[in-house]
């Protein structure tokens, strides 16, 4: 594969239809059916580049603003990351109704730049178990996070 071909395979990621919740009761749902994630193959790390996934985001974000206008009305929380142990780069989308994302850790604004460069220096997933995770770790643990409120134009 090279990077137009994975490229082209993303296309469908970008008009995938959002769910669009009514209330902070929605939340699991607009979690669930919102959630999108990217993996970069290896092969592919030293050939994407940061302004390449820049563009795909913008067209994503794009999509998003474009659907959430024919919407219910409701503004949406768009926030991307990237979750080292999987190595993958999420993103998703809640209403703006819920006044927190929803992580059990710290979490740190960043801008979409970093968080793709992080994402492309990857070279090693740490595995960790899950009797190794202990209540404590979670709470210090800081997830850096891009957010942008998409709201009805």
């Amino acid at each position: 594969m090279n990077k137009v071909q994975y490229f082209e395979d993303l296309k469908e990621i970008i008009t995938d239809p959002i769910y669009q919740g009514g209330s902070e009761n929605d939340l699991k749902d607009e979690i669930t059916n919102n959630m999108w994630c990217l993996a970069i193959p290896m092969e592919l790390t030293q050939e994407i580049t940061s302004e390449d996934l820049m563009g795909f985001f913008k067209k994503v974000i794009s999509n998003r603003q474009d659907q959430i206008n024919i919407g219910n009305g409701t503004g949406m929380i768009f926030y991307l990351w990237f979750d080292g142990m999987a190595n993958q780069i999420r993103f998703n989308l809640i209403s703006d109704k819920n006044k927190e994302l929803p992580f059990k850790c710290n979490l740190r604004e960043v801008t979409i730049e970093e968080i793709i460069n992080e994402s492309l220096s990857n070279k090693k997933i740490e595995i960790i178990t899950e009797q190794e995770i202990e209540e404590d770790m979670i709470e210090e643990f800081e997830l850096k996070i891009y957010k942008t409120i998409l709201t009805p134009q």
